[in-house]
């Protein structure tokens, strides 16, 4: 009877054995397709920020035809991402909307084994404070909110309080969003532009009110103003910066001793996308040096890819502009609920018509 025993537990242990076999091979396999291109790659980006030639490049090389949307506000993003109307494989948020969009659990967590590239990125815009450890998010395009300044009418400014001159009566332009502009005069104040109390809050509004007369328009787009010299000063992003340099040599640009607020683009998958392993094979064809460059290149932004920055010439890492100094003071804007927001909003709503 030993015999017989011993052939069902040998066919026993092979069965075992073809099953745990099969077992893996199916992984393997499933594991091994979703490593494969997608025929399509739906991108939603903001309007005109790549190089469109970027994307053909990409078509070329990797077979996958690039549907390229574009949106005008994060706030935009999110509302067609909560539509399903589409499902995007890459999204391009704004520093504190990568943290929101987590929280609400609209991101896939990266697989930085297909994003090899990231070495690239510097170590500065690495393991920001919206996404620790680049959970969700990788640097797109960075750029800042300082002062713009016409060098034959203006000394040097080191703070913001050079918007409040009375030399420059009806010369100086602040920013048209609530947040931005009440956010320099927190930075100016020494408060945390983040997370301001109401007491804060009323100086601010204080202090803007006192340069009220000092204003020729709320404005974010004083480009064409500073080159035509209607504006010597302007509190302004420091893309609107270079587009008035690059027109007008008595432009420059930095952030001021006592601020200065910084924004970062970034690639994202969202949570609805079917194709990530496409979107990171996308997004680490971005990140190649030469590639990176392209980008800012055409895009007058700041670029924080360290590799692409050194096959930049010394006149383009130079510029002002692009890559003005950060003082320490400076930082990333940071989530901010509504009830604030509005105190904000409310705050310019009453100056704007004294």
């Amino acid at each position: 009877m030993a015999a017989p025993y011993k052939s069902l537990l040998f066919l026993c242990i092979v069965t075992l054995l073809l099953t745990a076999c099969g077992d893996k091979s199916e992984s393997s396999s499933a594991e091994d397709s979703n490593q494969e291109l997608a025929e399509e790659l739906y991108f939603f980006n903001w309007g005109e920020n790549i190089d469109p030639e970027i994307l053909e490049d990409f078509e070329e090389e990797f077979g996958v035809k690039v549907i390229y949307d574009t949106y005008t506000s994060n706030q935009e993003l999110i509302t067609k991402l909560n539509s399903d109307t589409v499902d995007y494989d890459v999204v391009v948020p704004t520093d504190y909307f990568v943290e929101q969009m987590a929280e609400e659990g609209l991101l896939q967590e990266l697989n930085m084994d297909n994003l090899p590239n990231f070495k690239n990125i510097s170590e500065e815009f690495r393991n920001p404070s919206f996404d620790p450890d680049n959970t969700y998010s990788v640097p797109y395009l960075y750029g800042s909110i300082g002062i713009a300044y016409n060098t034959e009418y203006v000394d040097e400014p080191r703070s913001w309080e050079a918007l409040w001159d009375p030399a420059y009566e009806g010369r100086v332009t602040i920013q048209e969003t609530p947040r931005e502009g009440v956010s320099m005069a927190l930075q100016m104040l020494g408060y945390d532009m983040n997370d301001p109390s109401d007491e804060e809050l009323m100086e601010a509004k204080q202090k803007i009110s006192e340069v009220n007369e000092n204003i020729l328009a709320f404005d974010n787009t004083p480009a064409d103003k500073l080159v035509s010299e209607e504006v010597w000063l302007a509190q302004t992003y420091s893309d609107q910066a270079g587009t008035a340099i690059a027109e007008n040599d008595k432009i420059s640009y930095l952030l001021p001793e006592d601020g200065g607020m910084l924004w970062m683009d970034n690639f994202v998958v969202p949570v609805s996308s079917k194709n990530k392993y496409t979107a990171e094979v996308f997004i680490n064809y971005m990140l190649r040096p030469e590639v990176s460059k392209k980008l800012t290149d055409a895009i007058p932004s700041s670029n924080p890819n360290k590799a692409a920055q050194e096959l930049m010439s010394e006149e383009e890492s130079n510029n002002p502009a692009s890559y003005p100094e950060i003082p320490e003071s400076s930082s990333f804007f940071e989530y901010m609920n509504q009830e604030q927001l509005g105190k904000m909003n409310q705050i310019y709503k009453e100056i704007k018509v004294e």
